[in-house]
């Protein structure tokens, strides 16, 4: 039977995608989810609220510069993981590799996608977690972040994204 199929604008030669998790966070699994027939792999996802809460934990400096330091140096680090990730799999693999961002922000994820599509990523998929508790919330607010953050990220890349929606 032929199974072929689309998904994010790329050609599958069928529908088995293995999820971001940590089934997919080394390239070795990757390649025995290839050898199993899986059609593509999301990476583990690099989640922003923990290369936050990394550099929250060593914050003993008090002092701003330090602070920002800190947090670039855990998200530098964390994104060199990634990269890592997608050029191993990408060498060991001949199926799409799909990266994957967890984020609540805007900040550089541009930046960082542009990254992982240098190092080879074939799509991108982005998770925008966002609860809504500010008193100060306003209707609308949490739907344009999530405007804000796909504009930022597709003006610096070409791969395909998408963007997940989760049930809050």
């Amino acid at each position: 039977a032929d199974l072929r199929t689309s998904f994010a604008g790329l050609e599958l030669k069928n529908p088995l995608i293995v999820s971001s998790s940590g089934l997919t966070n080394s390239a070795a699994k990757n390649k025995k989810w290839e050898e199993a027939g899986a059609a593509a792999v999301v990476l583990k996802s690099v989640f922003e609220e923990q290369i936050l809460l990394h550099a929250g934990q060593m914050d003993n400096y008090g002092h701003t510069d330090g602070d920002d330091y800190m947090v670039q140096y855990v998200r530098n680090h964390q994104l060199n993981e990634t990269i890592s990730l997608i050029r191993d799999t990408k060498e060991q693999c001949s199926i799409p590799v799909i990266a994957s961002i967890n984020c609540h922000s805007d900040s550089e994820w541009g930046e960082y996608a542009a990254l992982f599509e240098q190092a080879g990523a074939d799509a991108l998929e982005i998770n925008i977690l966002s609860r809504r508790t500010a008193r100060d919330y306003h209707a609308g607010s949490f739907q344009q972040m999530h405007v804000n953050v796909l504009k930022q990220v597709i003006k610096d890349i070409k791969i395909p994204v998408g963007v997940r929606l989760g049930s809050n």
